[in-house]
């Protein structure tokens, strides 16, 4: 998989790329499809939706996709509304940002300085943290350590495990990979 256009977040007065995708659980329950955008291998879902948090709530405010050509928005889901609740939604939204450390071209995997997480119960934001990765330019072992968890997670959307014997036959596999 190729290295994803990230979804937009205006949080705090600030726009932000998610390495999370909200939209998901709401497609799925829905069974909708979208066409990938432009013939464009970046954006594999189809679409990038714009959200919003305003008083700990959770907004799906636009979505850019397109049917055979025709650019359509938000109003193709959700006739009539300019924002939408995401009450559908429960789980963290990844949102990395800062300065690039490490480049993946794989999924939500590159490493950035910093990572906000916010966790959300149907819709509302409940609680966030933030983790400071600028440690790593001190580290290139550790930031490959990392960097392996989370190109696992991107190729098979879980933890890999820590047991070194599967540890090392997965770095084996994917350095052969990122050879290519």
């Amino acid at each position: 998989m190729t290295a994803q256009a990230r979804e937009i977040l205006i949080y705090k007065g600030k726009k932000y790329g998610m390495a999370t995708e909200p939209l998901e659980p709401y497609i799925e329950a829905n069974d909708i499809r979208f066409n990938s955008m432009i013939e464009c291998s970046g954006c594999w879902r189809g679409y990038i939706g714009t959200w919003s948090i305003e008083d700990n709530r959770l907004y799906l405010i636009d979505i850019d996709t397109d049917d055979n050509g025709k650019k359509i928005g938000l109003d193709y889901l959700f006739p009539g509304q300019t924002k939408v609740f995401a009450e559908w939604f429960t789980g963290e939204l990844h949102i990395p940002y800062g300065k690039l450390m490490k480049y993946v071209h794989q999924g939500y995997a590159s490493l950035y300085e910093k990572e906000l997480f916010l966790n959300v119960q149907k819709g509302i934001v409940i609680s966030e943290r933030e983790i400071d990765n600028t440690h790593y330019y001190d580290d290139l072992k550790g930031m490959e350590e990392r960097n392996m968890d989370d190109l696992w997670g991107a190729i098979f959307g879980i933890k890999r495990k820590k047991s070194q014997k599967t540890t090392n036959r997965i770095k084996l596999w994917l350095n052969k990979i990122l050879e290519r």
